[in-house]
Formats: structure tokens, C-alpha cells, sequence
């Protein structure tokens, strides 16, 4: 005689609960974004000073720059970020002063502009950072910080911070290098330092151009102070900036090179 199961009306069938992928979860992103503000606000510069930097005295007091004349150089080629391009050297030029501005370049916004202007992806790749540097009375400690500094795509642009306040502003001791660095360890040094910080920078002023595709594509670098472009912003005169290989830098006790 087969055997009859009786059903529990009180039974409740257990629904298993299935639940998401560890990375699907809000927990999971907050860590990873703590992580990632930890690294780099926090432990990327002592780490990338103590493993990539030598230790060095903090940069003079006298905020200055140098332009020193060098032997007539002739064109010469190099690959930067898998960019050929030639160039040829101007002037060494150095700089203690304080930094004010740094606009680094990256793939969507260098995308974004190509449409206008394909040899922006050369640009962005050979320059992959706009470093804005004041030096002189303007760069003092109780003045640079009463100036306001805006940037875009290559242009420096500055104005009073407040109305009715006494300043010292001399344009030839502001300066925008559009920098090539000369190692991954100056690239680095860029990524760690800071606005307002004191810094000591080194390397040579160039000429270069793009070869093949980009071989119309032409950059001057200024070799004087207070060197004017041919090209205008709104219908303003812009200053002509420093294409600067840098072959090193110091701050905050460190030297890259």
C-alpha cells in the first residue's frame, strides 16, 4: 500500500536568496574609491619621493630664472609615448619659483578636441602636462595668493583675486611651460607636487615638429622673457610659452632626474 504524504499547512517554502557579484555591490566601489583616494592623496608622494627621488636640499629662496646660451644644435629625432617627432634645442633654462597651476591632458578631452584639430593627439602625447610657474616679487609668499589662476588647453590666464587689495603682478615673471619630460621619474615627480609649493626646474627650451602624418604640425618655444605669439585668444596678444624638456626637478627635499 503506497504510503501518503500528508502536506503541512504551517510549511513555508524557503526562497533562497541569490545575491549580487561582490563588485555589483555599493560597498564594494566605496572601497574602492577610499583606496584610491588614500593612494593618491595620501601615501603616492612619500612613496614615489622615498623609491624614485634623491633626497636634496629645499630650493633657494631667490626666486629666480636663467636662459644660458648653448652651441648651435642641429635637428634631431626622438619617440615620445610612441610619437616620432624632431626637434632641435634653443636654450638651458632653469627656474626656482612656485608653482601655481598644473592642467594635465588626458585621452577623453584630448579626443574631444581632436575633432577640430587632429594634431591635438600629437600634442597632448609629446606634452602631456602644462606646468604654470611664478617666480620673482609676483611669486612672494604674502602676493602670489592674492592672484587668481585659470587655464585652458595651453593658455595661463590670471586676474586679481579680490577687488581693492594691493598686489604685485609682473607678466614676465609668469610663466606656462608646456613640459616634455625627460623620464617616467620626472613624470612622476609632476604628479606629486603641489600648488604654491617652491620648486626648482631644469632642462632645455626646443623647437620640435611631428613627422609623417603630423609632419605640418610646427611648435616654437619662447627663448626670451616676455615673448609674444602670433597666435591670439578672444583677439588678444597671448605670450609665447616655454617648450621645456625637463631633465630635473626639486621640491619638498626631493630631486627627480
Amino acid at each position: 500500500m503506497p504510503r501518503i504524504r500528508l502536506k503541512n499547512k504551517n510549511y513555508v517554502k524557503k526562497v533562497r536568496e541569490i545575491k549580487p557579484p561582490v563588485w555589483q555591490t555599493m560597498r564594494f566601489w566605496l572601497l574602492i574609491v577610499s583606496v584610491y583616494a588614500v593612494w593618491i592623496y595620501g601615501l603616492r608622494r612619500p612613496v614615489y619621493q622615498h623609491l624614485y627621488g634623491s633626497p636634496a636640499e629645499p630650493p633657494a629662496e631667490q626666486m629666480t630664472e636663467t636662459w644660458e646660451e648653448i652651441p648651435h644644435q642641429d635637428w634631431q629625432e626622438t619617440t615620445v609615448n610612441g610619437y616620432k617627432i624632431r626637434y632641435m634645442v634653443r636654450k638651458k633654462y632653469s627656474v626656482t619659483g612656485r608653482i601655481v597651476y598644473l592642467d594635465w591632458y588626458h585621452f577623453i578631452g584630448t579626443w574631444y578636441r581632436s575633432a577640430m584639430n587632429p594634431g591635438v593627439y600629437l600634442y597632448d602625447g609629446v606634452v602631456p602636462v602644462d606646468v604654470s610657474v611664478l617666480h620673482g616679487a609676483t611669486a612672494a609668499e604674502d602676493n602670489w595668493h592674492k592672484l587668481k589662476f585659470t587655464h585652458e588647453y595651453r593658455l595661463l590666464w590670471s586676474r586679481p583675486k579680490y577687488k581693492n587689495i594691493a598686489y604685485v603682478y609682473n607678466p614676465e615673471e609668469r610663466n606656462n611651460n608646456h613640459t616634455i619630460p625627460a623620464s617616467k621619474n620626472i613624470l612622476r615627480a609632476l604628479k606629486i607636487v603641489k600648488i604654491g609649493e617652491p620648486v626648482y626646474i631644469e632642462g632645455y627650451l626646443v623647437d620640435w615638429e611631428g613627422t609623417g602624418k603630423y609632419a605640418d604640425f610646427k611648435i616654437k618655444t619662447a627663448v626670451t622673457p616676455g615673448e609674444l605669439s602670433h597666435e591670439k585668444a578672444g583677439g588678444l596678444k597671448t605670450w609665447l610659452c616655454r617648450q621645456i624638456f625637463i631633465t630635473k626637478i626639486s621640491f619638498g627635499g626631493y630631486t627627480f632626474e
